[in-house]
């Protein structure tokens, strides 16, 4: 497999201040529906995948829970244990390629996962998307809860513009880097609610559920068309 453009430190130092600007404030809300939605008991272990810098996984562990944070990028987890350590809260940081999940944390079990902000499905390719799904099945105890949000691929087959293409489900895009000198390239795969539902199932998950989601507006709420997000609940079966 390619090395990811997220395995670039200046692309993920360039992304940080967008993504704290974006993602940062709405942080508290979407962890209050998150400990409903995922029924979470005190001393339960959560699982965030694509972790970044840290924003869902020290809330979660402020409230209680004991969480493991992973990501690919070293400098998004050089950032996350700083502010894990300036907010008093321990978290578990681990660096790992998503595509890697299933043997990096073999023998482990949690009792819940997300991966928001877009920072999982898409970018593994369908195989490696598919094969990702399982291995979170496969991580989470009986009855464990799953929540995902993801690029809604209904707006973009709307408004396709010219780097997506519509048989692929593909976005491809480019972001400069060093000056403008240098490009990084990722194809980004986007999914309709019904493919991800079929997914889901197929790696076993059970209670499928889809809603729209924004920065901070997490709450069950129809998914409309031209939402930019949407989001999947799922179980595994007890």
């Amino acid at each position: 497999m390619a090395e990811s453009p997220w395995e670039n430190d200046e692309m993920a130092r360039m992304s940080l201040a967008n993504m704290d600007k974006k993602f940062l404030p709405g942080t508290s809300q979407e962890v209050d529906f998150l400990e409903e939605e995922l029924g979470l008991q005190p001393g339960d272990r959560i699982l965030d995948l694509g972790c970044g810098a840290g924003g869902h996984s020290i809330e979660v562990a402020r409230r209680g829970y004991d969480v493991t944070g992973v990501d690919i990028s070293s400098f998004m987890l050089e950032e996350a244990r700083k502010r894990a350590s300036e907010a008093g809260v321990e978290v578990t940081f681990l660096q790992l390629n998503l595509a890697d999940l299933g043997s990096a944390l073999a023998g482990r079990s949690f009792d819940a996962a997300i991966c928001l902000c877009e920072s999982g499905l898409g970018i593994l390719g369908e195989k490696g998307d598919f094969k990702f799904l399982q291995n979170v099945h496969r991580l989470l105890k009986p009855g464990g809860g799953f929540v995902l949000t993801s690029f809604n691929a209904m707006r973009r087959y709307r408004n396709p513009g010219s780097h997506f293409d519509p048989i692929s489900s593909t976005l491809h895009w480019t972001m400069p880097i060093s000056n403008g000198k240098e490009f990084l390239e990722e194809d980004q795969r986007w999914y309709t609610p019904s493919e991800l539902r079929l997914m889901l199932g197929l790696a076993g998950f059970t209670n499928i559920e889809v809603y729209g989601c924004s920065p901070g507006n997490f709450n069950r709420q129809k998914l409309e068309l031209d939402d930019v997000e949407l989001m999947v609940s799922a179980r595994t079966e007890k």
